[in-house]
């Protein structure tokens, strides 16, 4: 009979750095939090968050029999160059190699493919898994899990590497031991308050409340159309997605380089990006070929022009 145990130790043999497992279980609190931070707005224009808001917060609606929940976590940190080149914006460290999701995705099935091998008994379990995409809280889970906390800037951080942690999950109808969320300490945000006062947009307005309609992740990556001045001077050089309120974290001192080559700078397109290049493409197939198999892909041409022309303006301002 497969166990929790047998799991993690799969999981580790695919590569994944970090394995828990929970109860499948609704999670009242967290549920209240999404509501409310819905009911604000603060999810801004991304409506997807609105939808199916009872499936997103209950295991036990994906349309299985869900008993068990497995929680699966990447390393994916690389340290910052000390300085950017000229008329180069810079890219999150989630988006500078290979597109995470297939990266991630990839894993799973590998995993899978081994419960299934190694226990025969499993053919007719139920699995349904997601990359960051899926109808699920998937931090609170992590949490849940023992993997982590949930600090002020709404991350996970676990004690071994920080905030800088891809999450996928596994939700199935085994019955498997859960983990003690308190087995571990992974520490606690006390009253630092770094990431809050180190937000350029003031997004952070709450503990572990972000307003998305301010976040410079958000806007450079989820939202259509023009950015709004008053926060577009405030992104600097950032052309794809923030680090700074992870950057600040006393927890992420200890972070430690990814070992995983897909999610390296050399296999996608780096730390930086030229903005005179971006600026000058004209078609959708100039931009497919510069942003193919990464996460740059998800603005589209005129969502990643817009970055480049806010982060150029920025530039010349700050040269000026």
């Amino acid at each position: 009979m497969i166990t929790s145990k047998d799991i993690k130790q799969l999981a580790g043999r695919v590569g994944f750095d970090l394995c828990g497992v929970t109860t499948a279980e609704i999670v009242p609190e967290a549920v209240e939090a999404l509501y409310r931070w819905l009911d604000k707005g603060y999810q801004a224009r991304m409506s997807w968050m609105e939808r199916n808001r009872a499936r997103r917060t209950d295991p036990g609606q994906v349309g299985i029999e869900a008993r068990s929940v497995i929680m699966l976590g990447l390393n994916y940190y690389q340290p910052n160059s000390e300085t950017a080149p000229d008329g180069h914006g810079r890219i999150s460290r989630y988006a500078r190699g290979r597109d995470y999701h297939k990266v991630v995705e990839a894993m799973i099935k590998r995993l899978l493919k081994l419960i299934r091998t190694r226990f025969p008994e499993t053919d007719n379990t139920a699995f349904k898994w997601w990359v960051d995409y899926g109808p699920f809280l998937e931090r609170t889970y992590a949490a849940k899990a023992g993997l982590g906390y949930l600090a002020k800037n709404s991350m996970l951080i676990n004690r071994q590497f920080g905030s800088w942690i891809f999450l996928a999950e596994i939700v199935t109808d085994l019955e498997l031991e859960p983990d003690d969320p308190d087995a571990i300490s992974h520490g606690r945000c006390g009253k630092c308050r770094l990431c809050i006062d180190a937000c350029p947009t003031n997004a952070i307005i709450g503990d572990g409340v972000v307003d998305s309609n301010r976040c410079i992740s958000y806007l450079t990556v989820e939202r259509p159309g023009v950015i709004p001045d008053g926060l577009a001077a405030k992104m600097g050089n950032l052309i794809f997605g923030c680090d700074i309120c992870q950057e600040v974290c006393p927890h992420n001192h200890r972070a430690q380089a990814t070992t995983h080559a897909e999610l390296k700078s050399s296999k996608g397109l780096g730390e930086f990006l030229d903005t005179s290049a971006v600026l000058s493409m004209q078609t959708r197939e100039e931009f497919l070929q510069l942003t193919a198999g990464t996460t740059l892909t998800r603005p589209g041409l005129e969502g990643l022009k817009t970055n480049a022309r806010v982060v150029s303006d920025n530039i010349s301002k700050r040269m000026s």
